[in-house]
């Protein structure tokens, strides 16, 4: 015994897949450039706050950078930055990394959530169906007849 989920005429499903197929393709994309730049900025955050604390290592720091590190590490990765700190704590550099990461899986869930929307006139669910096997009843037997 089968179920299909759409016949071959029903066409707002997959019209609706196809939408979120493109959306989240889109998303998706969207995404993997957030986590690059992530990645990216995490990296210069890194370079400015050697640079900081090499700075202020002089007898005679001439500009203090670590207001600058502190801004691009809370504008662009959304964390604190302690002031005096040489680079990012690994709990800081993966904290700004793993929401990006989480966006990418989410829209690789929903491409495949849209696929299956637009795969549903092709779908068919197999129900499962149990057999039992009865056992034939004896008939009662007549009583033989004389002929007459």
């Amino acid at each position: 015994m089968y179920f299909r989920v759409a016949g071959r005429d029903v066409h707002l499903p997959k019209l609706i897949g196809a939408f979120i197929l493109f959306a989240a393709l889109l998303m998706f994309i969207q995404a993997s450039a957030v986590m690059f730049d992530s990645w990216d900025t995490a990296k210069e955050t890194n370079k400015c706050l050697q640079l900081a604390a090499a700075n202020n290592a002089r007898v005679d720091p001439s500009e203090d950078v670590y207001p600058l590190c502190q801004d691009l590490a809370k504008d662009y990765l959304g964390i604190r930055v302690r002031h005096g700190q040489e680079s990012l704590t690994v709990r800081q550099f993966w904290g700004a990394l793993l929401a990006p990461i989480a966006g990418i899986l989410f829209w690789l869930a929903m491409l495949f959530f849209g696929y299956i929307l637009y795969k549903t006139g092709d779908l068919v669910l197999p129900i499962e169906e149990d057999i039992k096997i009865i056992p034939e009843q004896e008939k009662p037997a007549r009583p033989f007849r004389k002929k007459k």
